[in-house]
């Protein structure tokens, strides 16, 4: 028989579960070029916590550029052919116990898997498509959605919500992620910050950020089993 409490654990993706070696970024110029005809690097942008939208905005701002509603709807749908294209020229890593982390929680009925991610939903499937992950995933807002991290949260529990049958409520909410602003989206929702260092963020700037729990990698799907029950 089912519970009728379900734990949220929600789910960043770059720096998190994967590194995708630069294929994002150089997705993102690309697009950049094929829409704007801007072909300068981007390499100031800092990609970290931040979200496709609050990317995107951050460039217009730099560049005085006011995009139309038409230009910034062909940004979003070149962005997944261009991760398409760059993702089989890189060497893109899984991080390690991310499979049977993902593989143990998605089986156990207690659990509600969802993302939180600064991507666009294309291009966030494309890269966890990339090992295998994609099906553990039933519900998450993305990059595009909003360029506030916290409302793109704040939008995946409200899905999670109603997306329970009635007899079921939301007990405790969970975001994993490896920066600061994961760690505030958890905050926003109520939730608990499980903060991994595999990205850009060493343990300790991840604790003062805030974070309960801080962890060098998911690598034990046990010690996080516990956490989450």
């Amino acid at each position: 028989m089912s519970s009728p409490v379900v734990n949220l654990v929600f789910f960043d993706i770059d720096g998190t579960l994967v590194h995708m070696a630069g294929a994002g970024r150089r997705a993102f110029a690309r697009s950049l070029d094929r829409v704007f005809g801007w072909s300068e690097p981007i390499q100031s942008i800092d990609f970290a916590g931040a979200t496709d939208l609050s990317v995107m905005e951050r460039i217009m701002a730099e560049k005085g550029y006011q995009p139309s509603n038409e230009e910034m709807a062909r940004f979003f749908e070149v962005l997944p052919e261009e991760l398409a294209h760059t993702l089989p020229r890189a060497e893109p890593v899984l991080f390690p116990g991310v499979s049977e982390l993902l593989r143990r929680l998605a089986g156990d009925d207690r659990f509600l898997l969802g993302l939180v991610t600064g991507n666009i939903e294309a291009c966030a499937r494309l890269k966890l498509a990339r090992f295998d992950l994609h099906g553990h995933f039933f519900l998450g807002a993305f990059g595009h959605e909003h360029a506030d991290r916290n409302e793109i949260a704040r939008l995946a529990l409200r899905r999670a919500e109603a997306r329970l049958a009635p007899d079921r409520r939301v007990g405790r909410r969970f975001l994993i992620g490896d920066t600061p602003s994961d760690v505030a989206a958890a905050h926003a929702i109520g939730g608990t910050a499980i903060a991994v260092a595999t990205g850009s963020f060493n343990a300790a700037q991840l604790a003062d950020s805030g974070a309960e729990h801080v962890l060098e990698d998911l690598s034990d799907a046990d010690a996080i089993l516990k956490l989450l029950e």
